[in-house]
């Protein structure tokens, strides 16, 4: 409605938020995406672009979120929030194809020459959207401006390489509260750091992610399918048909880690779903020691061999 202030949170193919996690935003009447109520506009690089109805209809389009490291977008924030955050089905699906995510130039932290990060910042102009609002964590202060401009200067400032001298034959990850509520979530903190360009890891080497996973695997669909169908190391994820569906791509994302190194969840609230898709988890302390290396920020700060 023109004139009228609306906030759409952007649910990308995630669970709808609950009553609990959208109260903060309560004074604003919040909606929610719906990526099977999508309008079509356009198309950048083999992607079509639809967004959500309540985003189609408004005048202007403001982008507020956090920038952080990204698997894929290099880092979050900018077009992201609205062109996946917002997005349509199909361009959540396009986007993250196992071709696209498993391109070599699709890495974390990089924006320049990133075919996923370029996907999303022409569609993002497409549609119009000229202004973002991005807060970084690690520098704590927000950044605005043209989304390009603010994506470019929150990568600038993230500094997410710690260089380390040495060789570890295991690391223990500990994953922040807000990222250990499913594996979904809590997974990225070892591929973080397994796919970064130059973890200070042996061959080999068991990753071991501390974190509780109340909600189990998540309720991505398409990753829970991923791995009911697919046991660890997941090659068949990476050589046969390319999965499908919600979170599927995280899926792919622990095929190529298990090509490199084993994975353990540690400190589970409830291990058995974890175990019944082959996972080795348990609700045991973490290992500790000088053998292990310890990563206590995996999605901010991430040791590199020196």
């Amino acid at each position: 409605m023109p004139g009228r202030l609306r906030v759409v949170v952007g649910l990308g193919l995630h669970r709808p938020m609950t009553a609990e996690e959208l109260a903060p935003l309560a004074p604003w009447s919040p909606a929610q995406s719906d990526p099977d109520d999508a309008v079509a506009y356009g198309q950048v690089d083999g992607v079509p672009g639809a967004v959500t109805r309540a985003v189609a209809q408004a005048d202007h389009v403001l982008t507020i979120g956090i920038a952080e490291l990204h698997q894929y977008a290099g880092v979050s924030g900018g077009h992201k929030g609205v062109v996946v955050g917002c997005g349509g089905r199909a361009t959540i699906q396009a986007l993250h194809h196992r071709d696209r995510v498993t391109d070599p130039r699709v890495r974390l932290g990089v924006l320049e020459g990133n075919p996923f990060r370029g996907a999303i910042d022409g569609l993002g102009e497409e549609l119009g959207v000229a202004l973002a609002l991005n807060w970084l964590p690690q520098a704590g202060r927000w950044m605005a401006g043209p989304p390009p401009q603010v994506t470019a200067a929150a990568a600038a400032a993230l500094d997410p390489w710690q260089p380390l001298a040495g060789e570890w034959s295991g690391a223990v990850l500990t994953v922040p509260a807000a990222k250990a509520g499913s594996f979904y979530q809590a997974s990225r903190a070892a591929t973080y750091l397994g796919l970064s360009p130059a973890p200070p890891l042996s061959p080999g080497a068991t990753l071991v992610l501390h974190a509780a996973c109340p909600e189990g695997l998540g309720a991505e669909a398409g990753f829970v399918a991923a791995l009911q169908r697919c046991p660890p190391p997941w090659s068949e994820l990476l050589t046969g048909p390319p999965p499908t569906g919600a979170g599927a791509q995280r899926a792919v994302m622990l095929a190529l880690l298990a090509t490199r190194y084993r994975l353990q969840i540690r400190g589970c609230h409830d291990p058995a779903p974890l175990r019944a898709v082959g996972l080795d988890a348990s609700a045991d302390p973490p290992p500790r020691g000088p053998a292990w290396l310890e990563v206590p920020a995996p999605f901010s700060r991430l040791p590199q061999r020196a």
